[in-house]
């Protein structure tokens, strides 16, 4: 919940909206369904630490194998740089905005980049300590900003006909992307946890964690986008700051004291993304560490500064494009972890009923599944005219992650088993 309950979340909640067209009462229902469904995956991970104690990215050796597993880490690896990536500017433009443009947002981004590398290198213990307090303060100033803001916000009317649905759709795609991405680091923050706790008491309080912080922070950032609508003010905010512009709206008008009140809970929401950041980097080392053994005689702490050092890179890049790098990184996203996800719990649902998984043989190759089923229904992509048919031509809509789940479903079963009944494993 920590890491959700900051800006990063609130900038994806107004994509709906501001890149969708879509208005009130259907963005609020696709935040509502689409997070319970996507909040589901991650939990179900979460699960895997404390009865295995196993890193999240040693879990697909497991049915991927040795070797294909290591391509797994390498993409997670990628998307941990995205995700930090991303969170990092949304915090910049806060900075930014606060600084009336006078503080450039290359600045904005390294200095809540580094501030998230310092914490994150501490280490496990660290990390949690730093999650437990700082959700509290990031929520008093969301509901600061609510209070300011719920009076310009609109009623933007829905939608109709194909162009309605096709937005919808791909919406959804995005939420799913952005809950789902939890998944491949889930397992990693219950690894000291007692193996004596319920799987479904874990499975429960994460997806509430999930659920909560996504749903609530999401509807504010829809909700601030729709002020938009009608206001040349909120415009300009946000065309000049993004989301950070259309924060520090709601606090004018107020005088100068209000005013400078506003600053100071932005420059707040602006470091909010640390929570989530120093996630990322942590779990980042982790990853570089399941891609080989020779990697692991490496502390994780310079993996992490490496990758640090690649995402304040990358974060500078493109600091000005938040909303299309939020857009595209969430739909990749989407397209490599449900084919994943749908592998890892499909081995787990009818071949390891009960967690039943040697985890003497986390890094013996020979005690291994070869991986050959997973790894073909892993890189099967299909191309038809199914999204074209949903949405209005040429681009129609997309539902990646829906004929994922179920080409890898028809897949993965047939497959798998007669890998297991040739090899034994």
């Amino acid at each position: 919940m920590s890491a959700n309950v900051g800006v990063a979340t609130l900038a994806f909640g107004t994509l709906g909206p501001a890149l969708f067209e879509l208005g009130w009462w259907d963005s609020f229902l696709c935040i509502l369904f689409f997070n319970i469904i996507g909040s589901m995956p991650p939990a179900l991970m979460a699960t895997f630490g404390p009865k295995l104690g196993l890193r999240t990215m040693v879990m697909p050796r497991y049915s991927f194998g040795w070797y294909p597993a290591k391509g797994i880490a390498i993409i997670n690896l990628l998307n941990q740089i995205g995700w930090a990536m991303v969170n990092a500017i949304a915090g910049a433009q806060f900075l930014y905005d606060v600084g009336n443009g006078n503080l450039p947002m290359s600045v904005a981004v390294l200095i809540v980049g580094l501030l998230a590398m310092v914490i994150g290198m501490f280490g496990y213990k660290h990390v949690h300590r730093f999650e437990r307090v700082s959700w509290l303060v990031v929520l008093v100033c969301l509901i600061i900003v609510t209070g300011f803001g719920a009076k310009h916000m609109v009623n933007v009317p829905m939608g109709k006909g194909p162009a309605e649905t096709s937005s919808i759709l791909s919406f959804g795609t995005t939420i799913i992307g952005f809950q789902i991405s939890w998944a491949p680091i889930a397992a990693d923050y219950g690894v000291f946890m007692r193996e004596t706790y319920k799987p479904r008491s874990v499975f429960l309080w994460s997806f509430c964690g999930l659920f909560i912080s996504q749903f609530f922070v999401e509807l504010l950032g829809v909700g601030l986008m729709t002020a938009v609508n009608g206001s040349d003010a909120f415009q300009n905010a946000y065309d000049a700051a993004g989301v950070g512009g259309l924060t520090g709206e709601v606090f004018k008008g107020h005088g100068a004291g209000v005013a400078g009140f506003g600053k100071f809970i932005q420059v707040i929401l602006g470091f909010s993304v640390l929570g989530v950041v120093i996630v990322n980097l942590y779990s980042l080392g982790l990853n570089v560490q399941a891609i080989g053994l020779g990697l692991l005689d490496v502390p994780r702490l310079v993996w992490s500064l490496l990758g640090g050092a690649i995402f304040l890179a990358a974060a500078v890049a493109g600091r000005n494009h938040l909303s299309s790098v939020m857009e595209n990184f969430l739909n990749v996203v989407a397209y490599w972890l449900t084919p994943f996800l749908t592998i890892i719990f499909l081995e787990h649902i009818i071949w390891r009923r009960g967690f039943a998984y040697d985890v003497s043989a986390w890094q013996n190759p020979k005690k291994l599944p070869h991986g050959f089923a997973a790894a073909f229904c892993f890189i099967t992509w299909w191309v038809g005219p199914i999204a074209l048919a949903v949405g209005n031509p040429p681009f129609g809509t997309d539902i990646s992650w829906e004929l994922a789940l179920g080409a890898t479903t028809l897949l993965y079963v047939p497959l798998r088993w007669l890998e297991r009944k040739k090899f034994g494993l």
